[in-house]
């Protein structure tokens, strides 16, 4: 018997979930399936992030720097200082792991592909801009090697180039956690005494709760917002 949401097939047309779509999907619900998500959301003013760029824009010659490359650089130095969220459950053990190797989500009409920089803790905001910008193009091509793709500790989705505020990523297993950035938008704000347009971006951490709490989650998620809304006050974004 028919329910009342079967189409015949000469109403509809469908395509098969197969190759690069089919290993998604398997993975992704498996990583639903398999971990608790929690999802943390954050608004942080992002002006003086946009400030830094403009800047980079004009002093930096051998690259173009984007947002996801500050963003990479960023999210590198704050797992530096919360080592937890660069780790795997393996059985009942967490593993801390000593290298951080960030994948960066990249739409391409195949489906998703996270080509994956390695020991960015090592590297520069230009090394981190230089190979950034080599991954994506040959992911483009469809021309990435599997060393290229797999061995991620940590990932970044990029979604505001298609106009998302915010969204609750998947982590991509056998990963603790992923890190979803949203689009910027100005907004009037109260700032040190006067009514300003200033730059904002929400952040969407979501962790495995098996791994950790949502208390150094959120500080994790502080860290970075301080990194990003003071980038004057370190040193991280140097050539």
């Amino acid at each position: 018997m028919k329910g009342p949401d079967d189409v015949p097939a000469s109403q509809c047309n469908s395509i098969p979930l197969a190759g690069v779509r089919k290993i998604i999907a398997e993975r992704l619900t498996k990583s639903h399936l398999s971990a608790p998500h929690v999802t943390l959301m954050r608004e942080i003013d992002a002006t003086a992030m946009r400030g830094l760029r403009e800047k980079l824009l004009v002093e930096v010659k051998s690259t173009r720097i984007s947002y996801t490359d500050i963003l990479v650089k960023a999210t590198t130095e704050a797992l530096k200082a919360y080592r937890i969220l660069n780790s795997r459950l393996e059985g009942d053990r967490i593993r801390l792991l000593n290298e951080i190797n960030i994948g960066v989500a990249v739409a391409h009409e195949s489906g998703l592909i996270v080509p994956v920089i390695r020991n960015v803790e090592r590297k520069s905001l230009v090394e981190i801009s230089t190979e950034l910008t080599s991954l994506v193009a040959k992911a483009n091509k469809g021309d990435l090697t599997l060393n290229e793709v797999t061995g991620g500790t940590f990932t970044l989705t990029n979604l505001g180039m298609f106009g998302v505020d915010a969204f609750t990523p998947l982590i991509n297993p056998p990963e603790s956690a992923v890190l979803g950035v949203g689009r910027i938008v100005e907004k009037p704000l109260s700032f040190e005494g006067r009514i300003e347009m200033r730059a904002f971006v929400t952040l969407s951490l979501t962790f495995d709760h098996r791994v950790m709490d949502g208390a150094i989650a959120a500080q994790f998620l502080g860290k970075l917002t301080e990194i990003l809304e003071r980038p004057d006050q370190t040193n991280y974004f140097g050539s």
